[in-house]
Parts: structure tokens; C-alpha cells; sequence
């Protein structure tokens, strides 16, 4: 991937559901959505399960 990318945009890329995105980083559904909509951010240690799951570099994301 090349450029930044928001969660959503992240999630959308594999075809995921928000529930498959959380399923995948081992939280709810509810923490993943506020993530996407950046009412809260995750530890540094889901940051790490993110980019590890998406394949990308933290310079990639927009968190």
C-alpha cells in the first residue's frame, strides 16, 4: 500500500467487516468503531496489532 489510510479505509481493503477487523485485534466491535471514527485511539500495543494485521507501516496509517 502506498499513501495513508484511515482504519476504514484499511478495513476495506481485505473486504472485513468492523466485527472481522475486531475479531482480528481481539476487541469489540464498539472499541474498533470508535476507533474508525477517531473517538478514541488505540494503545500503542493495538497500534503494533494493527500495522502487524494490515501489513503497513505506522507512517501509512492516519490514526
Amino acid at each position: 500500500m502506498i499513501g495513508k489510510y484511515t482504519l476504514a479505509q484499511l478495513r476495506a481493503g481485505k473486504h472485513w467487516s468492523q466485527e472481522k477487523a475486531a475479531n482480528a485485534l481481539g476487541i469489540s466491535t464498539t472499541t474498533w468503531r470508535k476507533w474508525e471514527i477517531r473517538q478514541f485511539f488505540p494503545t500503542q500495543q493495538k497500534v503494533d496489532k494493527i500495522l502487524k494485521v494490515f501489513n503497513v507501516k505506522y507512517d501509512d496509517v492516519i490514526f
